[in-house]
């Protein structure tokens, strides 16, 4: 029997195939469950969903996590064809890296109305689904490991996600009594596609830094010594979706090689 066996799985911000979404979707496939990837970069997602092999398994969806209309739309495309909802991940976001004297104002509402505020909209819409269907479920936000420590010039980014960190043990403790679990992942620096090409401009030599640290920078290195890869983050939340994490909820889980402890 496949881990996963047969359930029906979200994956929103899956748009990328370098990216932590996407490989939370491969992994959720690999193991047997029917996925639907959704994202605001709709024309990459049929192949995408392709990709992810079974032959018409897998499903994709058009879907703008701040507009509570075109969410609604894509759970009704992804229920009418996978039948019901059994879990989702939820990790839709947007980095600016700006220094605290020169965020603006713009930047600083988008941020929060991607990585805050659509993950309360896609978070509700998906639970109230779930909770009609009676049959509990799995809810997986993806926040960062920089919700909890702070970096320089990040800091619409970060507390945006230590909003979604909040967020998510409010929903654990009001939807436990409908058996639906809810717990937030949060990724350290991790060698995804937008990391190597948006901060390296491709070269992953540039990337030493973030490994080793720097007293300059106030950041901290990783003592395991290597990048996460996004597959790493994929195999948590698959497992989050799983049997076996049936009695965890409301938990912060950090895949960061020890780059922080909290």
């Amino acid at each position: 029997m496949s881990i996963q066996n047969g359930r029906s799985i979200l994956v929103i911000g899956a748009g990328s195939k370098g990216g932590i979404a996407f490989a939370c979707a491969r992994a959720l496939a690999e193991q047997g469950a029917r996925v639907a990837i959704a994202d605001l970069n709709a024309s990459a997602l049929p192949e995408l969903a392709r990709s992810l092999g079974g032959d018409a398994t897998h499903s994709a969806h058009a879907m703008d996590v701040t507009d509570p209309a075109s969410v609604e739309k894509a759970l009704d495309e992804m229920t009418a064809r996978h039948g019901q909802i059994d879990g989702a991940i939820i990790a839709p976001g947007v980095l600016h890296n700006q220094p605290f004297l020169d965020i603006t104002l713009n930047a600083w509402d988008q941020t929060f109305a991607v990585n805050c505020r659509g993950v309360f909209i896609a978070g509700q819409a998906v639970a109230r689904r779930m909770h009609k269907q009676g049959k509990g479920g799995r809810i997986v936000a993806v926040s960062s490991n920089a919700g909890c420590t702070p970096r320089l010039s990040t800091a619409s980014y970060g507390a945006s996600k230590a909003a979604v960190i909040q967020l998510v043990r409010c929903m654990a403790l009001e939807l436990a009594k409908f058996q639906i679990t809810v717990n937030a992942l949060c990724p350290g620096s991790t060698a995804t596609s937008m990391m190597i090409d948006n901060q390296a401009g491709g070269d992953m030599s540039r990337l030493a830094g973030v490994i080793h640290g720097s007293v300059e920078q106030w950041r901290t290195g990783i003592p395991l010594g290597h990048l996460a890869d996004p597959a790493d983050q994929g195999a948590v939340a698959a497992f989050l979706m799983s049997d076996g994490a049936r009695h965890i909820t409301g938990q912060v889980i950090t895949v960061d090689g020890g780059q922080t402890f909290y």
